[in-house]
Parts: C-alpha cells; structure tokens; sequence
C-alpha cells in the first residue's frame, strides 16, 4: 500500500464522524444457491439495477409484509 499512497499526507478528519443509523446498512454473509443468484443477476440487469440492490429490495418488500408466498396470495385471492 505504501507504494501506492504516501499516508505521511493524509489529513486527520475534523470533528466526530456523523452517521445517522437509520440510514446505514449491515454487511452480512451468505451462502445461496449458485443458480439463485444467477436468476437474480439475470432479473437485476433485465430491470437495470445492481442485483444486491434487487436481493435488499425482495428482502425489504418480504419483512415488511409486501411480498407474500403465491400459494398465500391465491389463499386470499379465493376468499
């Protein structure tokens, strides 16, 4: 790394570093099904966003309740 940066010239950040936690996101690490990702890759590009962003997107619409099973969704279709 010290081939690349002089770090004798980097300067010292004034002040506290401000996050707002709502807003961050954590890291996690996963394994899923080769083929999976790959149908979300194809879909993510298909749609045009990063397929990160698809999978955050899936998981958010499932916590939240607006994503829901097929065979639940004809269960309350058929009511």
């Amino acid at each position: 790394m010290k081939d690349h940066y002089d770090l004798d010239k980097m300067q010292r950040r004034i002040g506290p570093v401000r996050v707002d936690p709502d807003a961050t996101k954590t890291a996690i690490s996963i394994r899923v099904d080769s083929n999976d990702i790959s149908l979300l890759k194809d879909e993510a590009e298909r749609l045009g966003m990063p397929y990160q962003t698809l999978i955050c997107s899936i998981l958010h619409r499932f916590v939240s309740g607006e994503l829901i099973d097929k065979s639940e969704a004809r269960k309350i279709a058929a009511k």
